[in-house]
């Protein structure tokens, strides 16, 4: 009987560590896979993470690019200013020389025939480089008015209907500058006066 009983407690002995190795050996397996998971997770961790830092890179050059086209278009934005600035000084210039250079006009040709040729020679001389800049004066006799490019300061009185709403006299020319009116003729126009008898 004692035999027995220890033959029995042999065997439960042995099943027990057959179960226990079997257990640790599937405990093993497990691990080795969960180690082989978690190599696998890791490495795409890894990936991820150089994703990542590619990503933040392609950011960071993306806003670096973005603060030198905001500087750049700041740059454009303060020459375009500058530009128009000098651009509306100069045509405030070129307004006071036309201005002396019409008065001065007008008084050559009522006194001295000869600075009347010479001052009609430059003018056709500017001509030219008046139209390269886009300036175009606004002075002529004989037209019909055009309240856009003249403004009234005499209404002279005529019994010729074919005169009426023509301008009669240019007492200080205006110029458009690149097609837009910046400054009207002041004119004298006349009008048909109708008397009735």
């Amino acid at each position: 009987m004692f035999f027995k009983s220890r033959e029995k407690d042999d065997r439960l002995k042995n099943e027990l560590i057959q179960s226990m190795e079997e257990k640790f050996q599937s405990l093993n397996q497990e691990i080795s896979e969960s180690s082989s998971r978690l190599e696998e997770l890791n490495r795409k961790v890894g990936q991820l993470q150089l994703s990542v830092q590619k990503h933040d890179m392609s950011i960071e050059d993306l806003l670096e690019e973005w603060e030198d086209r905001r500087s750049d278009e700041a740059d454009v934005r303060a020459r375009f200013q500058e530009g128009e600035r000098s651009e509306n000084l100069l045509l405030k210039v070129f307004e006071a020389y036309q201005e002396q250079f019409w008065n001065l006009k007008r008084f050559a040709d009522t006194a001295d025939s000869e600075w009347a040729g010479q001052l009609a020679l430059m003018e056709k001389n500017l001509q030219h480089d008046r139209q390269l800049c886009g300036i175009s004066i606004i002075g002529e006799c004989g037209i019909e008015i055009n309240y856009d490019l003249h403004e009234v300061i005499e209404v002279l009185d005529t019994t010729d209907d074919r005169l009426d709403g023509v301008v009669a006299a240019v007492y200080s020319c205006g110029y458009l500058y690149k097609g837009k009116v910046k400054k009207k003729a002041r004119v004298g126009v006349y009008r048909t006066a109708h008397i009735h008898g």
